[in-house]
């Protein structure tokens, strides 16, 4: 039986649509479909009109979602459940800590959909626009440094890379090239792509990519203006860290047991090497909680623009032209 149609118009397109209540996808951004950069794959973004079911029907807001094939979406799915449950145990001790667990549904064989986070840009796009590091793009988008902008967006920067450099540490995902790293309108670093996690690393597990997280030198300029380890946002990027891997190892057991759920599903993640035996040594569950906080002081401290980071950042550029 065909609905009547209402005429509804968003951003400037005219878009003709069931009334069905409680709908949740309101329509199609005509022609929004787009093939984005992948080494062997075509992922296909499409962009849709959805409401909130539980919110107001005719606030329409715009979806972008990534379809994809080739690659085991199960996989990211995997990746993001343990982020969540980071994120939930951050919120939880109260430490200001920013993760952002994006939607992915497997939806057959090397398939599925995943959910475009809204708002950013991948460093490899921003790299096309502007000249020089981050810590230019940081002045160019929100004012000098010493301003409130450019400060507020620094904080949330190192907020936000804290909050991944904990989850690196226990998942340990690869590829980490500037195409896989977005930054939102406010500052905030998102990683996204877990393709290769635990055991496994890009060209035949040669483990190029040897820190726990990838802190790059145009990182480390935000975060430790004076390039000695000792400002005030560096030392507090370390205590974020610290805080967070602390509050990660009170709540192993729950971390490991929902990844050795997935030990027998075939993934590429458990395909070689002890993943599930590495993860739990990752936590250091045979140190007292000054040893643990000691070892991710060293782990910062590594990862401090290694020059494994800038090389395989080079790689990625000379292979497939992601902006450095």
């Amino acid at each position: 039986m065909l609905r009547e149609l209402e005429k509804i118009s968003v951003d400037g397109d005219d878009l003709y649509l069931p009334t069905a209540p409680n709908r949740l996808v309101r329509g199609i951004l005509v022609d929004s479909g787009i093939p984005l950069q992948s080494a062997a794959k075509v992922p296909i973004l499409v962009k849709f009109y959805v409401v909130d079911k539980d919110g107001d029907p005719n606030n329409v807001q715009p979806q972008g979602l990534i379809f994809k094939v080739g690659d085991d979406v199960r996989q990211d799915a995997l990746a993001l459940q343990v982020i969540s449950l980071l994120k939930d145990i951050f919120v939880a001790v109260g430490i200001n800590l920013y993760l952002y667990p994006y939607g992915a549904l497997p939806t057959g064989y090397e398939r599925g959909i995943i959910e475009l986070v809204p708002e950013t840009r991948s460093r490899s796009q921003m790299g096309e626009n502007y000249d020089g590091g981050l810590y230019e793009i940081f002045q160019q988008d929100f004012g000098p440094v010493g301003s409130p902008g450019f400060e507020a967006a620094r904080e949330m920067f190192i907020v936000s890379s804290a909050g991944y450099a904990v989850a690196s540490l226990l998942l340990q995902p690869k590829d980490r090239h500037n195409g896989n790293l977005l930054f939102d309108n406010l500052g905030r670093l998102v990683h996204i792509d877990f393709g290769f996690i635990l055991e496994t690393s890009p060209g035949g597990n040669m483990r190029f990519e040897s820190a726990h997280f990838k802190l790059s030198h145009e990182m480390t300029q935000l975060l430790d203006p004076s390039g000695s380890m000792k400002s005030d946002t560096w030392i507090q990027f370390v205590s974020l860290c610290v805080k967070g891997y602390l509050a990660a190892r009170r709540h192993m057991n729950g971390i490991i047991s929902t990844v050795l759920l997935m030990v027998d599903s075939g993934l590429p993640c458990f395909s070689r090497g002890d993943a599930i035996g590495n993860l739990r040594k990752r936590f250091h569950p045979e140190m007292n909680e000054r040893e643990a906080a000691n070892f991710m002081i060293r782990t910062c401290m590594d990862a401090y623009n290694k020059w494994t980071t800038a090389g395989y950042d080079l790689i990625q550029y000379l292979q497939q032209g992601i902006e450095k």
